[in-house]
Order: C-alpha cells, then sequence, then structure tokens
C-alpha cells in the first residue's frame, strides 16, 4: 500500500479511484433519504451522513487535481529527457560507425619492426579511433607453471615505464577476460573501482571494455579500454577485429 504513494502516477490513479468512489456512495447516500423529508424543513440530523460524503468527496476530488497538476510537469519532463537520451544515444551510434576505420590500426602493424611496436602502436591506434580516456595492452606468459598477463604498454597512463603490472588468469577483469577469452564490458563503474581492479591509474571513467587478444583461440593478451562515455555496440566490435589483426601481427613478428 505504501508503494502506491511512492509512485506519483499510481497516486493519481489512486487519488481519482477514491474520488469515483466518492461520488457513488454521495449519490446512493441521497437515494437513501427518505421520501418524506424536505431540505426546507432545516437541519435535519439524516442528511449529517450526505453532508459528510458530499464534503469529502470534493476535498479528494480538490486534491487529486491539485497533486496532478503538480506532477504533470514532472511527468513531461522525466519524458524529454527520455526522448533526448535516446536520440542521443542513436546519433553516437551512427557517428560512431560512421567514423569507425581499421585503416590505422592495419598501418601501425605493418610499420612494426617487433612485438612491442607493434602492441604499442595497435592499442594507440585504438585509443584514438575511441577517443578513449585510457588504454592499455598486456601479454599473456607463463612462469613455473602460472600463466598472467603482463602490462606491455599503456595508453594515457600516470605510471612510469619501468611499473610493471600482472594479473594471473582469473585475477580481477584482466584476468578474467583472459581466462575467459571473452570481451567484458561494464558501465557505471563506481569511483575508484578501476584503480584497484584493472590497474588503470587514479582516473575514473565510467565504462570499461576489456577484449582477449587471440592467436586460432589461444588467449595471448588483453586489451582494455577505459572511456568516459558509453562504448558502443560497433565500437566493441571494432576493438574485437583490431584484437584479432594485433593477434596475427604477433604471429608474423
Amino acid at each position: 500500500m505504501i508503494s502506491i504513494f511512492k509512485d506519483h502516477y499510481r497516486t493519481g490513479l489512486f487519488l481519482a479511484l477514491l474520488f469515483i468512489i466518492g461520488i457513488a456512495v454521495s449519490l446512493f447516500e441521497v437515494w437513501s433519504l427518505p421520501s418524506n423529508l424536505s431540505i426546507m424543513a432545516g437541519y435535519n440530523a439524516a442528511f449529517m451522513p450526505v453532508y459528510i460524503a458530499l464534503g469529502l468527496t470534493f476535498l479528494v476530488g480538490f486534491f487529486t487535481i491539485y497533486y496532478s497538476l503538480q506532477h504533470r510537469r514532472e511527468i513531461v519532463v522525466f519524458r524529454d529527457k527520455k526522448l533526448e537520451q535516446e536520440m542521443t544515444d542513436r546519433e553516437n551510434a551512427a557517428s560512431a560507425q560512421s567514423t569507425i576505420s581499421m585503416d590505422s590500426v592495419k598501418a601501425k602493424i605493418s610499420e612494426a619492426t617487433n612485438e612491442k611496436e607493434l602492441l604499442h602502436g595497435g592499442l594507440q591506434a585504438i585509443c584514438k579511433q575511441l577517443n578513449a580516456g585510457q588504454g592499455a595492452i598486456y601479454a599473456a606468459l607463463e612462469e613455473n607453471g602460472q600463466r598472467k598477463v603482463e602490462l606491455k604498454s599503456g595508453y594515457a597512463l600516470n605510471i612510469g615505464e619501468s611499473t610493471v603490472i600482472s594479473f594471473e588468469f582469473g585475477e580481477g577483469l584482466i584476468g578474467q577476460a583472459a581466462a575467459s577469452g571473452k570481451t567484458l564490458y561494464v558501465d557505471d563503474i563506481p569511483e575508484g573501482y578501476i584503480k584497484i581492479i584493472s590497474g588503470l591509474g587514479s582516473a575514473s571513467p565510467k565504462f570499461i571494455l576489456i577484449v582477449p587478444v587471440k592467436q586460432l583461440e589461444k588467449v595471448i593478451g588483453v586489451i582494455e579500454i577505459a572511456s568516459f562515455t558509453a562504448v558502443t555496440t560497433d565500437q566493441r566490435k571494432y576493438v574485437e577485429e583490431a584484437a584479432q589483426l594485433i593477434g596475427n601481427g604477433i604471429s608474423t613478428q
């Protein structure tokens, strides 16, 4: 019952229902009056239920109209914002689809003379295409029977070149993507979550895309993209295709 009053629309319907019930009760009370009573005879106790029913009915009716008018603008504004967000999402998707190009990634791969240049160039090209806030690319390795991925290159990272960041397979978001071989996309990241889990420094983007780099279904690395705007479906597919090109490029080095 209390939940009804938390929803303005349902509250308005509930009050309107009370208004209708009040009218019905008022009509019933009037119909139930003895036929020999006359309002000209002055005050009579038999009229009291009628007075009460009519008074409550009109009170509920007045409050219903007032309440509806108060929250009408709120509903309209909410609807306008929803339509505006849907339009923005469609425009962003269309814009991303029309501007994404794989040419820059292919160029960086063909220009690379070693694996380090390939990883760095590929990551830079991807991040620039997506206007990403930060990016990182990890390479898979095995030490003493333990599989892990280690940071090899970054984009706009607040760390020194000598800093070593690694995740075991299954550890955190990076390790999870490496272990499963599947793309991970997380939106609405809490403040500070990236710094603790993904190792992307002190910035706090709200969207994280993590894509494994493969060679014949074997995970050989992981690409991590942090963005302050939502990553569209076309952009995710773009990063997955770019990751496949990087994986193929590494095999030829």
